[in-house]
């Protein structure tokens, strides 16, 4: 057998192994909402994990990464400080709405601003900004996979086709068994994830003379790869404090996890969630191996986030090549199942349901949500014929918009004076600024983030106090707050 029939059968294995799990997933599936977008809200701890994880972790954890160590020095290491700060806000917030959730029965993240706020503006506003915010990260995601599928397969499977395929295997299992088969799938590729990751960054080390030759030698070659810069503009530290907030505030945030938040099924899982993924932080070690090793091997790269790629294809097997690529993959695909079937969700709960066609049956609104994944995943497709050219940039812009979202959220876990025209003025002021900043000022997105928040806040504090008192929002904040005190 030769080597490229072993790689084919690795690309082939590694597309449909979903599929089964999906099969699986359908016969335990019920034809209701809950069960198709929230599993029940059953979910167990383990599944939990690994669903949060795979969601988490992205192209732009594992590509984007090594890309950054290369080109911008450890300014990326904030990554083990933000898998920290990641896990910390899940048990906090996704405790908190977990419980709301359970209690007044919550599938999107809408459902709980329409309840908590009682504006339709703000209502509406929340879901254009889930769903805008979330297509540019799931296209760097399925463009990321595509590429390197072709690249895996020697130009025999071109990224068109690779792409068409993922997307069809992912319409597949999320119509037979919503959440559930997403989560399940999302075993399989978080054991992808974290072992391809880390195996990947100690072999490239390996092939560029081993841990101590390949520092060492690039350290001498270059000191200043390995400090972090002192300008706004460059690597420093200011730029490692605001990925390090943009990052996991845009992650939790996303759709994708709200609906994990929602789905949990006991509440001793937030308690442990914090350490899990604190622990999965040790997978960058891989990321800086990775690319530190690109210094030596691939030095006159131009494109940072192709290093990986371009190292395997030189000094790997074809073999071992593709399965590091389906591991890698499996980072970029793991993110996009979750976003494709949360932005479904927020049609058919949100759009559909709520403006389209109030009476419709539970049968209906799970039908609603299966066309949405496939007219959502064919716009995603013609979306990847133009793919981003940076995963790291176009991810924080994307994550820097639904960050925004945490500040009427705060609002409504713990201010009795938030206000809707507060939340809805804080939002689009944030947003703007992060559109400008990146766009307009052309600074790093993640300092428009940054900016943005400070900017949300301000203005949501600012009008919620010169408003008059809503004493209806202000009822629900301190009935749900006596709701969390005694279920907590």
């Amino acid at each position: 057998m030769t080597s490229i029939t072993i790689v084919l059968l690795i690309i082939f294995a590694f597309t449909f192994v979903p599929l089964v799990i999906a099969e699986f997933a359908r016969t335990e599936a019920l034809p209701t909402a809950e069960d198709f977008f929230l599993q029940g809200r059953s979910m167990s701890t383990l599944v939990s994990f690994f669903t949060v994880y795979a969601t988490w972790v992205s192209s732009f954890a594992f590509m984007g990464s090594s890309g950054y160590f290369f080109s911008r020095g450890p300014v990326y290491l904030t990554a083990l400080a933000w898998n920290i700060l990641f896990g910390i806000l899940f048990m906090v917030v996704g405790k908190r709405l977990w419980i709301y959730g359970k209690t007044n029965k919550y599938i999107t993240p809408t459902d709980f601003f329409n309840d908590m706020y009682g504006s339709r503006t703000l209502s509406i506003l929340i879901t254009l900004v889930m769903i805008l915010f979330t297509i540019p990260y799931l296209q760097i995601q399925l463009s990321a996979g595509a590429y390197l599928i072709e690249i895996a397969s020697q130009g025999m499977i071109p990224w068109r086709i690779s792409g068409l395929v993922f997307y069809l295997v992912i319409i597949i299992y999320l119509w037979a068994g919503g959440l559930r088969a997403v989560a399940w799938a999302d075993i399989f590729y978080g054991v992808l994830v974290f072992s391809g990751m880390l195996f990947c960054g100690f072999y490239l080390a390996d092939k560029a003379g081993g841990i101590a030759y390949l520092f060492s030698t690039a350290h001498e070659g270059d000191s200043g790869r390995f400090v972090l810069g002192d300008t706004l503009s460059g690597s420093g530290a200011m730029l490692w404090l605001s990925m390090f907030i943009t990052v996991p505030i845009g992650a939790l945030m996303g759709p994708q996890m709200w609906l994990r938040m929602f789905a949990v099924g006991k509440k001793r899982t937030f308690s442990i969630m914090p350490l899990l993924i604190s622990f999965t932080a040790i997978e960058y070690l891989g990321a800086i191996l990775s690319g530190s090793a690109a210094i030596l091997l691939v030095p006159s790269a131009s494109a940072p986030d192709t290093v990986i790629p371009m190292m395997l294809v030189e000094y790997a097997p074809p073999v071992l090549a593709a399965i590091l690529f389906c591991c890698i993959a499996a980072a970029a695909l793991s993110t996009a199942n979750a976003q494709i079937h949360a932005i479904a969700a927020i049609y058919a709960i949100d759009v559909h349901k709520r403006y389209i066609d109030p009476g419709m049956s539970e049968r209906k609104v799970v039908s609603a949500g299966k066309w949405a994944i496939l007219v959502f995943s064919a716009l995603a497709y013609l979306m990847l014929l133009k793919t981003p050219s940076l995963i790291i940039e176009t991810g924080i812009i994307a994550l820097g918009g639904t960050a925004q979202i945490i500040v009427p959220l705060a609002g409504a876990f713990f201010w009795g004076k938030s206000h809707p025209t507060g939340a809805i003025a804080g939002l689009l002021a944030g947003i703007a600024t992060v559109l400008c900043a990146t766009f307009l000022l052309q600074i790093d997105s993640s300092y428009g983030c940054l900016f943005g928040l400070g900017i949300n806040i301000a203005i949501f504090v600012s009008v919620s106090m010169l408003m008059p008192q809503n004493n209806e929002v202000r009822a629900r904040i301190i009935n749900n707050r006596l709701i969390f005190s005694r279920d907590n």
